[in-house]
């Protein structure tokens, strides 16, 4: 890779505000250290009383430190730091994954987290246990290994009537999609420039390498005398 100096004023400047990102990203890691265990006392804990071993904060915790990782990751593939001066180079495709993957852990955490109610939480936990089942069964399915997918399952109404639910049963809900988790959460964020649905939709799209990601977030230029009928060739 040939490494050009960069003239265009405006990617100086995101080019720092990804840097001040980074920067944001490990304040949070450090702040978040202190709290993998929830406070005695704190709603949290109680939620711990009630569902030990499908517990909210642990859960929660995991998601956000799943996201702190994509972001650490994603500065080490495309920032390389030298006395002197600070390089920053990304391909178009895998950079974007670990945005997308930060994303989802971070909304599945919030998501989590959101109730007020403790009752509320548990639930939204028993169903990401529930969705972990199905996934974790469907690689056994694959890798030809017997199922434990109703013995795993049974276990997780036997928690949610242990943890005070009544008569609600995990497996009668479904975990919301990823979209529509984004968008009910859409609420909390402060300051919009980017929505957190459209940015996670932008990155799936880079992360796969979709046409239209492409042409909606670069700049593009109509390879002249290619024009037909039909469209135009375009770098």
């Amino acid at each position: 890779m040939i490494k050009l100096p960069v003239g265009d004023e405006d990617e100086v400047q995101y080019s720092q505000w990804i840097m001040r990102m980074f920067e944001r990203v490990a304040e949070i890691e450090a702040a978040l250290d202190p709290f993998v265990e929830p406070r005695p006392g704190s709603a949290l804990f109680a939620d711990g009383i009630r569902s030990p071993h499908y517990d909210v904060s642990g859960y929660a915790h995991g998601q956000l430190s799943v996201a702190i990782g994509c972001i650490a990751s994603l500065k080490q593939m495309i920032v390389q730091e030298s006395e002197h001066k600070i390089d920053m180079a990304a391909s178009p495709f895998g950079a974007y994954a670990l945005v997308r993957n930060a994303l989802d852990s971070a909304a599945i955490a919030l998501w989590l987290l959101e109730p007020v109610n403790g009752t509320l939480r548990i639930k939204r936990r028993l169903l990401l246990g529930v969705d972990e089942v199905g996934k974790a069964a469907a690689l056994r399915v694959t890798m030809n290994q017997p199922s434990v997918k109703a013995k795993r399952r049974d276990t997780l109404k036997e928690v949610a009537g242990q943890a005070g639910l009544g008569s609600w049963n995990p497996l009668s809900e479904r975990l919301p999609p990823t979209t529509h988790i984004l968008q009910r959460l859409e609420r909390w964020h402060s300051n919009v420039v980017f929505p957190w649905l459209a940015a996670w939709q932008l990155a799936s799209g880079h992360a796969h390498g979709k046409f239209w990601a492409q042409i909606s977030s670069n700049e593009i230029q109509e390879v002249e005398g290619t024009r037909t009928t039909s469209g135009a060739s375009s770098r």
